[in-house]
């Protein structure tokens, strides 16, 4: 059986290759071991990786390879065919359909997407917000968040609010309880920004046995199918009774999908980058 190796370089950190990279590997069920090598920037970097590669083995090592710069994606595609190894160029087929799409070329500064800026310190700050504003807590300033997440427990508010703030969304998120009224505050902010998240009861009811499991702990009521559409019932009126907010199946979506929805719901699919 082969021992494959992939290498990742990059001329920045060679994060958007690896995770790229890690998409694609996905949808096969290999064993592979893959290095990275970041700021690549001399031509003699790449040719001493290369040399290093093919001296192990060339036939079963692939180089995948995020370079800003035609001259060194060049360099790299033509040193992989002299050594005979297969290589993938990630970003220069993409930039080159976008310097004709916007009619001039890239500016070819590498790091440019990981830059240490105000985004980036934007965006550590979302994810502060979204652990304070964690199932309710901070509730007196929930007013402050760009979205609201309203739903059960364990309806992927948590996972999404994460999500969505490593993108600079400042997202609070409040469990609604079988029997009680959401805390007032919701109904004082931009009624415009809370979305509400729905589930199948059946798959609650997975979702919450496996919890109850990893935990160790035995309680019946909390995964109970009957309870559990209780829950959802309860829920489901809450929804209904505030119209501005949109509702969202999140039933057999991955979270990426279901932040996605949110998006288009609250911001609209025609926003900017």
């Amino acid at each position: 059986m082969p021992s494959y190796h992939i290498l990742v370089m990059s001329d920045g950190t060679g994060e958007t290759a690896y995770r790229m990279l890690k998409a694609a590997m996905a949808q096969f069920q290999e064993d592979v071991v893959i290095t990275r090598y970041a700021n690549i920037r001399e031509r003699e970097q790449i040719r001493e990786i290369l040399r290093a590669a093919s001296a192990a083995s060339s036939e079963d090592t692939l180089v995948v390879y995020t370079f800003v710069g035609s001259e060194l994606r060049s360099f790299l595609k033509g040193r992989a065919d002299e050594e005979g190894i297969q290589s993938v160029d990630l970003l220069g087929p993409l930039m080159d359909s976008l310097a004709g799409f916007f009619k001039k070329p890239p500016v070819a500064k590498p790091g440019l997407l990981h830059r240490v800026d105000e985004e980036y310190f934007n965006r550590i700050d979302a994810i502060e917000y979204a652990l304070r504003h964690d199932d309710g807590r901070s509730i007196k300033d929930i007013g402050s968040a760009d979205l609201i997440l309203v739903g059960v427990s364990r309806v992927s508010k948590t996972p999404v609010s994460i999500y969505l703030a490593q993108e600079g969304w400042k997202v609070a998120n409040v469990t609604t309880v079988l029997g009680m009224k959401p805390p007032k505050e919701l109904f004082e902010v931009d009624q415009h920004k809370v979305v509400g998240l729905k589930i199948d009861p059946s798959r609650l009811m997975e979702v919450r046995t496996e919890r109850l499991r990893q935990l160790g702990v035995n309680d019946s009521s909390y995964a109970d199918l009957e309870r559990v559409k209780e829950e959802l019932t309860h829920t489901e009126n809450i929804f209904k009774q505030n119209p501005a907010w949109p509702v969202i199946d999140v039933t057999g979506k991955s979270i990426e999908e279901i932040a996605q929805d949110i998006l288009d719901k609250v911001i609209g699919r025609g926003r900017k980058l």
